[in-house]
C-alpha cells in the first residue's frame, strides 16, 4: 500500500498522465460551462453529430444487444440497405462500447464522455510518442502534446465523432513506425495498421498518403541502417494489414463502387479556394459554420510550436536533406489544402461535401513533431528569427484587421490573441533561461492560447437544446411502441413527423428515410424515379402515395395533429391529406398513426408485365401508375389524369402565356411577389402538384387555401406534392410567393394532377389476394410461403435490387429480376412456394476467407516469437474473434 501511494502521485502526475487529463478538463469544463447536459439545458449534439451520428450510436446498441444480423442489412437504412460498409465508416469504435450503457434520452451525456475521452487519447497518444522518441524530457512534453489534442481540426471536427478515433492513435502508429525503423520488431506497427484502418478506413486512406511523405522522410537519417530491409518489412506489415482487414475493407468497397465513387470529380489544375486566407486560419477561432460547408484547413497550434520550427531547421543536429524532405512534406500537405488535384488525392478521389480538408490533423501534427525534435529548453530564437517573427505577426495582424468586414469568423479579439499569444511567446523564449519558470509561463501561454482557439470556435456554433431533442425522441419512441404493441407483422411506417433521417435507426423501426455517405445511387435513382426526396446522401420518403405506400408496404403513416411547440418545430412534415379519412391505430401528444388499409406484403404475385414498365424520367406520377397497372396485369390502363388550373391573379410578377414550362419573374425585385391561381377538383381523389427539378423552391412559399404546404428543397428532380383529398367541385386556391432573394422561377413541368382512386385501390386489391405469408424474418434473411398464379406468376418485392440479395424458391437458387431500375422481383412458376430471400454484403466472403487466411499464416510464421511480437499475437487474436463472432450471428 505505501508503495502505490509513492507511485500513484508519480503516474498521476507524469507529462503523459496529464497529456490526457487536461485535455479531458479543459473541453469537459467548457461544455459544462455552455450549460450541456448533464450539466444544464443543452446538448453537444450539431450538425450532423444530431442529424445523422446519434441514430447511429443507437442502432450500433440495438446491434449489438438486440440484433446482430443487423450487422449485414438494415431495412430501417430507407427501404433496406447493407450496413458493413456504413459500420466500417461510422461505427467500428471501441469507444463505441460505452453507448451500450446508454438509453435513447441520456445518449447526448455519453457522447459528450466519448468525445472528451477521444481528446484525451489523442494527447496521451502525442505524449507518449515524444517521451519515448526522447526528443523532450519532463514537462515540456505535456507543453508540446497538448498542441495535438487542442489543434483546431480536434476543435472544428469535435463533431466528426467517427474520425477521432484514427486520428487520435495516429501518434501510436508513428511511434510504431519508430520501433520499426529502430530494429525493435514489426508487430505492433502491423497492429497498428490494423487498427487504424478498422476504426475508419476514410482517415486510415489519409494516414497512409502521409506514411508515403514521412517515411522517406526518416530514412533520410544517417543513423538508420539497414534501409532495404526496412522497406521490405514496412511493405511486408502493409499487405499483411491490407489482408487481416480485408473482411471489412472489401464489403465497404463494394458499397462504395455503388455509391459514393460514381460521383465522378474533375482532375484540374487549379487552387479551389484561395491559399493566402490559409494565413487567418493561425487565428483563434477561425472557423465557423459558414467554414464547415466550404473553407480552408483548420490546422492551428500555439505559437511555440511555429516558433520552434526555427529550431528545427536552424538546428545542426539534422541533415539538410532531412530538412528539405521536412519542408517538401509541410509544402505539399498545405497545397493538399487548396490545389485541386491534392485535395481530390487526399480525399479518395471525391470533393468532401462539407468538413474540407479533413486531413489536416497530418499538419499539426507534423508541425509538432518537428517543433519538438529540434526545441530545447534553454534554446532561444536568434536575432532574425526574432525579427522575423516579429515582422510576420505584425503584419498578419494588421492584414487581418484589413479583412474584418469580409471574413465572418474574424473578430478584433481573435486578432489580440493572436497578436499577444506570439508576442508574449517570443518575450518568454527570449527573456527567461531554461527553467521550471520558464517552462511554467509557457504551458500557461501555449493552454490559454488553444483553450481561448477552442472557445471562440465552438461558440461560432449553436447546438440542440436538451428539451428540443427529448421532445423528438419521446415522441418517436411512443409512435414506435404504439405500432409494435398494435401489430407485430412485417410493415413499413412511413413518416409525416421525423426528428433526423434516421429515425429508423434510432426508435427501431422500417423507415423510408435515410442519411449516409455510403447511400447506393441506385436507391437513389429509385427514389428519383417514384417522386421522393434524394440528394447530397439523403433519401427521404416525404411525397409518398397510396400508390408507392401500398407496393413499398407503408402500412402506418405518422400523422401530426395540433400544434408543435417551439421545442418541435425543428421536425419535418409532409402533406397527405389523403391520410385524414383512414382509421387512427394510435395516437399520443400531437401525433396519429394511421392506417393505410390497401398496404400490402413485403412481397406478393404479380403479372410479369412489370419486367417491362416503360420510365419516364420526368414524370415521377406516371412511373407510379405504369408501375401499378403493369404488376396488375394492365400495362394499357390509365390511372392518371390532368386537372387544369387558372391564373387568379398576380402581384409584383410578369408571367409567360403557358405558367407550364414558362417563368415568372419579379417587376420590383426589392419587394415579395405572389401568383394566385385556382382549381376546382372535378373529383374526390387526391391532388397533386408536379414540381419539376428546374424549380427552386428556397425563398419561395407555396400555399393551399391560405395553409402554408411543407415541401423540402434538398433535391433536383421531380416530386409531385400531396395537396387535397375529398374536395370535389371546391375551388382551391393555390398561391406561389417569391421572397427577398428570389427573382424569378422557372416553372418546370408545374402542372396538378390526380390518380383515379377507385381503379388504383382495384388493382391494389388484386395484388393483395396472394401475398408472402413470412414465417422467419430478420434483418438479413426472410422466408415465407406464397401462391402465384398463371396470369400473376411473379414474385415482386419491395426490396431494393443489390447484388447481395439471392433468392431460393422451394429449395433451389433463381436469378432475380429488377423492376423499375430499383425492386426486387422473383421469376416463378404458377403454385404454392416456399420463398427464401437471403442477403450477404459483396465481397464478404472473400473478404472473410482472405483476411483469415492471412492470420494463419502469420501465426504459423510466427508461433510467439519474441515479446516485442506480441501485438501481432494480439492482431491474430482479434480477427479469430471476429471470425468467429461473424460465423455465431450468421444465421
Amino acid at each position: 500500500m505505501n508503495n502505490y501511494k509513492q507511485i500513484a502521485p508519480k503516474y498521476l502526475f507524469s507529462p503523459v498522465t496529464l497529456s490526457f487529463l487536461i485535455p479531458v478538463i479543459l473541453m469537459a469544463a467548457y461544455f459544462a460551462g455552455r450549460g450541456m447536459t448533464p450539466f444544464g439545458s443543452s446538448t453537444i449534439l450539431t450538425v450532423d453529430l444530431g442529424q445523422q451520428y446519434l441514430d447511429y450510436f443507437i442502432q450500433f446498441k440495438h446491434t449489438i444487444l438486440s440484433d446482430p444480423s443487423a450487422f449485414f442489412y438494415s431495412f430501417s437504412s430507407g427501404i433496406g440497405g447493407d450496413m458493413v460498409g456504413e459500420w466500417s465508416y461510422y461505427l467500428m469504435s471501441p469507444f463505441n462500447l460505452l453507448f451500450l450503457l446508454a438509453s435513447t434520452k441520456t445518449m447526448p451525456i455519453w457522447i459528450l464522455v466519448v468525445t472528451v475521452l477521444k481528446i484525451g487519447l489523442a494527447g496521451f497518444s502525442m505524449a507518449l510518442l515524444i517521451k519515448k522518441m526522447n526528443w523532450l524530457s519532463g514537462y515540456w512534453i505535456l507543453i508540446f502534446a497538448i498542441n495535438y489534442p487542442l489543434s483546431a481540426w480536434f476543435i472544428a471536427n469535435d463533431l466528426n465523432l467517427l474520425w477521432l478515433d484514427t486520428a487520435a492513435i495516429f501518434p501510436l502508429l508513428i511511434l510504431s513506425l519508430e520501433r520499426l525503423l529502430a530494429h525493435k520488431g514489426s508487430g505492433a506497427f502491423l497492429a497498428m495498421l490494423v487498427a487504424t484502418i478498422i476504426t475508419n478506413y476514410y482517415i486510415a486512406w489519409m494516414v497512409g498518403l502521409f506514411l508515403f511523405l514521412y517515411v522517406p522522410f526518416r530514412l533520410l537519417d544517417g543513423q538508420i541502417k539497414n534501409r532495404l530491409k526496412i522497406v521490405f518489412t514496412l511493405v511486408k506489415s502493409g499487405i499483411l494489414s491490407i489482408f487481416l482487414t480485408a473482411w471489412l475493407w472489401l464489403p465497404t468497397y463494394a458499397q462504395l463502387k455503388m455509391g459514393k465513387t460514381t460521383h465522378n470529380s474533375t482532375w484540374l489544375f487549379k487552387f479551389d479556394n484561395n491559399p493566402l486566407l490559409l494565413f487567418l486560419k493561425l487565428m483563434p477561432g477561425s472557423f465557423d459554420f459558414g467554414q464547415m460547408q466550404t473553407g480552408q484547413a483548420n490546422f492551428l497550434v500555439a505559437p511555440l510550436i511555429l516558433i520552434a520550427l526555427w529550431a528545427f531547421f536552424a538546428s545542426k543536429k539534422f541533415l539538410l536533406r532531412e530538412k528539405l524532405m521536412a519542408a517538401l512534406i509541410l509544402v505539399i500537405l498545405i497545397l493538399a489544402t487548396t490545389f485541386a488535384p491534392l485535395i481530390l488525392l487526399f480525399h479518395g478521389g471525391q470533393y468532401p461535401v462539407w468538413y474540407p480538408a479533413r486531413f489536416s490533423f497530418l499538419i499539426s501534427f507534423f508541425l509538432i513533431v518537428l517543433a519538438a525534435k529540434g526545441f530545447q529548453p534553454n534554446w532561444q530564437p536568434s536575432l532574425f528569427a526574432r525579427t522575423f517573427y516579429l515582422v510576420a505577426v505584425l503584419a498578419l495582424t494588421i492584414w487581418g484587421s484589413s479583412q474584418l468586414l469580409k471574413v465572418s469568423y474574424l473578430d478584433k479579439n481573435a486578432l489580440l490573441g493572436f497578436l499577444f499569444g506570439y508576442l508574449l511567446t517570443i518575450l518568454i523564449l527570449i527573456v527567461m533561461d531554461g527553467n521550471q519558470v520558464k517552462m511554467l509561463l509557457l504551458l500557461i501561454v501555449t493552454t490559454g492560447y488553444l483553450i481561448f482557439n477552442a472557445g471562440k470556435t465552438l461558440n461560432h456554433l449553436s447546438y440542440l437544446t436538451k428539451a428540443t431533442y427529448e421532445a423528438g425522441v419521446t415522441r418517436l419512441t411512443a409512435v414506435s411502441k404504439a405500432a409494435t404493441k398494435h401489430d407485430n407483422s412485417w410493415y413499413r411506417i412511413s413518416q409525416g413527423l421525423s426528428r433526423t433521417y434516421n429515425d429508423g435507426f434510432s426508435d427501431n423501426f422500417k423507415a423510408g428515410s435515410h442519411f449516409s455517405s455510403l447511400l447506393p445511387a441506385t436507391t437513389g435513382q429509385f427514389y428519383q424515379n417514384i417522386g421522393q426526396i434524394e440528394g447530397d446522401s439523403k433519401i427521404a420518403y416525404d411525397n409518398g402515395t397510396t400508390i408507392t405506400d401500398s407496393l413499398l408496404a407503408f402500412k402506418y403513416f405518422i400523422q401530426t395533429t395540433g400544434h408543435l411547440n417551439t421545442s418541435s418545430a425543428y421536425l419535418k412534415q409532409s402533406n397527405r391529406p389523403d391520410y385524414n379519412q383512414q382509421k387512427s391505430v394510435a395516437s399520443g401528444k400531437n401525433w396519429t398513426l394511421k392506417e393505410n388499409p390497401t398496404a400490402l406484403s413485403l412481397a406478393y404475385a404479380a403479372s410479369n408485365q412489370a419486367l417491362t414498365t416503360p420510365l419516364s424520367v420526368r414524370y415521377p406520377l406516371v412511373n407510379q401508375a405504369n408501375l401499378l397497372a403493369s404488376l396488375a396485369g394492365q400495362s394499357d390502363q390509365q390511372l392518371l389524369y390532368r386537372e387544369p388550373f387558372q391564373i387568379l391573379k398576380t402581384e409584383n410578377l410578369t408571367t409567360t402565356a403557358d405558367l407550364t414550362g414558362g417563368t415568372i419573374q419579379k417587376v420590383n425585385k426589392h419587394k415579395k411577389a405572389i401568383l394566385t391561381l385556382v382549381y376546382t377538383p372535378t373529383t374526390n381523389d387526391s391532388y397533386y402538384l408536379n414540381i419539376g427539378g428546374a424549380i427552386n423552391l428556397d425563398s419561395v412559399d407555396l400555399r393551399l387555401n391560405g395553409e402554408l404546404l411543407t415541401q423540402s428543397s434538398s433535391y433536383n428532380h421531380t416530386v409531385a406534392l400531396n395537396l387535397n383529398t375529398n374536395k370535389k367541385d371546391q375551388p382551391q386556391i393555390l398561391t406561389i410567393t417569391l421572397n427577398d432573394g428570389a427573382n424569378s422561377r422557372y416553372l418546370d413541368d408545374f402542372a396538378i394532377y390526380y390518380f383515379d382512386q377507385q381503379a388504383v385501390n382495384q388493382d391494389l386489391a388484386k395484388l393483395k389476394q396472394h401475398s408472402l405469408t413470412i414465417k422467419n424474418a430478420n434483418s438479413r434473411k426472410i422466408s415465407g410461403t406464397i401462391v402465384t398464379t398463371a396470369d400473376q406468376p411473379l414474385i415482386m418485392t419491395s426490396i431494393p435490387a443489390a447484388s447481395g440479395w439471392q433468392a431460393k424458391v422451394d429449395g433451389k437458387v433463381v436469378k432475380t429480376k429488377t423492376v423499375l431500375q430499383g425492386l426486387i422481383a422473383i421469376p416463378t412458376t404458377p403454385g404454392k412456394h416456399h420463398v427464401t430471400l437471403t442477403y450477404t454484403p459483396p465481397l464478404l466472403v472473400p473478404g472473410l476467407f482472405l483476411s483469415m487466411l492471412t492470420a494463419l499464416l502469420i501465426a504459423a510464421m510466427h508461433p510467439l516469437k519474441r515479446i516485442d511480437d506480441k501485438p501481432c499475437a494480439e492482431a491474430r487474436t482479434v480477427i479469430y474473434s471476429t471470425c468467429c463472432i461473424f460465423c455465431a450471428t450468421w444465421h
